[in-house]
């Protein structure tokens, strides 16, 4: 498809459980035993030596870095759980939003919420199985396959390539 064609997708999703799961799965970066429970096992020591060798004169400032450690590893362990269920309790949640992909790139409208991004704005398509993470920055935003023609599919690829040359 050149690029003096216009050319126009519209579609809509709901923001529900499986689009929350799909989206965190996709873009979120795997917890690495050692690195991801640093912090964690740093409470720990720090509350365990308040503690052990009585260096306050209270020891509840060492058994809260003790309880400290054991919230923080629960969060790196429960962070999707804990993820998608804030996404669950959101305002956003069962919100249908609608996007629309063209020559100028694509655009979200959910509620009175409207996001333009432009293809020259996209840093990097990253491609998966089911869907595409575009990197805008340091930010990253998930469009997801499941609601897109495989023409829409082939066009955003072709339009990022031809941005990424311009």
């Amino acid at each position: 498809m050149s690029k003096e064609q216009e050319y126009e997708f519209n579609t809509e999703y709901t923001l529900d459980k499986t689009f929350f799961a799909e989206c965190y799965d996709q873009t979120s970066t795997p917890a690495s035993f050692p690195k991801s429970y640093f912090k964690a096992f740093i409470f720990l020591m720090f509350g365990g030596a308040l503690v052990e060798f009585e260096l306050l004169p209270s020891g509840y400032v060492g058994w809260f870095f003790i309880v400290l450690s054991i919230v923080e590893a629960c969060s790196v362990y429960f962070k999707r759980t804990w993820w998608l269920w804030r996404q669950r309790w959101s305002m956003s949640n069962g919100s249908k939003v609608s996007i629309k992909v063209d020559t100028n790139g694509l655009s979200y409208t959910s509620g009175k919420n409207v996001r333009m991004l432009e293809w020259k704005q996209i840093d990097q398509l990253e491609q998966s199985d089911l869907g595409f993470i575009l990197h805008i920055g340091k930010q990253r935003q998930y469009v997801s396959k499941s609601c897109l023609s495989d023409e829409a599919i082939a066009f955003i690829v072709e339009q990022h390539e031809a941005s990424r040359k311009a």
